[in-house]
């Protein structure tokens, strides 16, 4: 069987123990008194949301600009693709106009070239 202590070395160690909790309480004491209050930390989470709802702010501000960037340069592109395929068009266009101004020409010369010979000149 297990021995029993005297009561004399258990009251010693009774009080050991007390006085050991006493110092660990002490000490949470301490240590809580220089932890921040609710106070604090509420105006520290109140402070820390202002800056988020600013960064946020800045964020969506910087987003909407390089939307605008992003639609202007698209708006540009179409009118540079809409310049490229008008120039293209009028290139085709005095071109056809060239190829009828050849081929009215060849109709011409050979109507007089006929009227020529038929008039014996």
């Amino acid at each position: 069987m297990a021995e029993e202590l005297p009561p004399s070395l258990f009251n010693i160690l009774r009080g050991d123990l007390k006085d050991t909790r006493g110092e660990i309480n002490g000490r949470l004491d301490n240590l809580a008194a220089q932890m921040v209050t609710q106070a604090m930390l509420a105006q520290v989470q109140a402070n820390q949301k202002e800056r988020d709802d600013r960064q946020d702010a800045r964020l969506r501000e910087l987003e909407r600009h390089d939307e605008e960037r992003e639609r202007e340069s698209r708006r540009i592109q179409e009118e540079q693709r809409k310049a490229k395929a008008q120039q293209l068009f009028a290139i085709g266009l005095a071109a056809f106009g060239a190829v009828l101004s050849v081929i009215g020409g060849v109709v011409v010369w050979t109507i007089t070239q006929g009227i020529q010979q038929v008039a014996g000149g």
